[in-house]
């Protein structure tokens, strides 16, 4: 029974690994800004994102940014950003890029 246990547990943590969602995308922020700055116009305008609060009953679900590309490096230029809601059906809604471009910062490849 150990054993079964045990397996089951193993399965279910490989299949939450394999279905994480990963949203985030590399922005450059914009010149001259510091990137504590940028963070809090980010979360504000992201929290507050006038096309998301008067869409069909959004609620706000999280603003991340992270400084630094996917390697850690550029920590004071550039930040992997998410910008996310959701609607009543409880799917996902993503505005990073349009509120990242709202406050200069240019997107990356990754």
């Amino acid at each position: 029974m150990r054993f079964a246990t045990l397996t089951t547990s193993i399965f279910f943590a490989m299949v939450g690994l394999v279905s994480a969602r990963d949203d985030r995308l590399l922005f450059t922020i914009p010149a001259g800004e510091s990137m504590d700055q940028f963070s809090t116009d980010f979360q504000s305008t992201c929290s507050t994102w006038y096309p998301a609060e008067n869409g069909d009953s959004y609620t706000f679900l999280d603003a991340l940014v992270e400084p630094g590309d996917f390697q850690g490096k550029n920590a004071d230029t550039e930040a992997k950003l998410v910008c996310a809601w959701t609607d009543t059906s409880g799917d996902i809604i993503l505005y990073t890029t349009d509120v990242a471009e709202a406050l200069g910062a240019t997107p990356l490849a990754d």
